[in-house]
């Protein structure tokens, strides 16, 4: 299963600190993402709910960009930066999401920084 594949290359060490990182529980985040040590996305169990975290009070702005079963394509970003709690939201189309990727954006310039590789589920 692609579900497991995933899952077991992002360790275990990654994981938990992932899932503190988002402040989630580990059944609530199944697929998750770090992005250098700017920040972190995740996508829920149901494959619904999807967060982006800035960890870092840096200037960089993270959001988490994801692909709908249906082709659909949005994002999500962090809007208080590195303060407490991250970004979220269902998806928009209301079809499950079939990918993710984290990227980050320099604040203050508007410049793309990079993203993750995309992450299939």
């Amino acid at each position: 299963m692609r579900k497991r594949a995933l899952a077991r290359g992002l360790g275990v060490g990654f994981g938990m600190a992932l899932a503190v990182s988002l402040n989630i529980t580990p059944a609530s985040a199944a697929w998750g993402l770090q992005l250098n040590d700017w920040g972190a996305g995740a996508v829920s169990d149901d494959r619904y709910g999807v967060s982006a975290c800035d960890g870092k009070a840096d200037n960089r702005g993270i959001r988490t960009e994801y692909v709908t079963s249906n082709g659909g394509f949005d994002h999500v970003g962090d809007a208080n930066g590195s303060a407490g709690g991250c970004g979220s939201e269902r998806s928009f189309d209301g079809y499950p999401i079939s990918a993710f990727r984290v990227c980050a954006r320099n604040s203050s310039t508007g410049q793309d920084l990079g993203c993750t590789n995309w992450g299939w589920i």
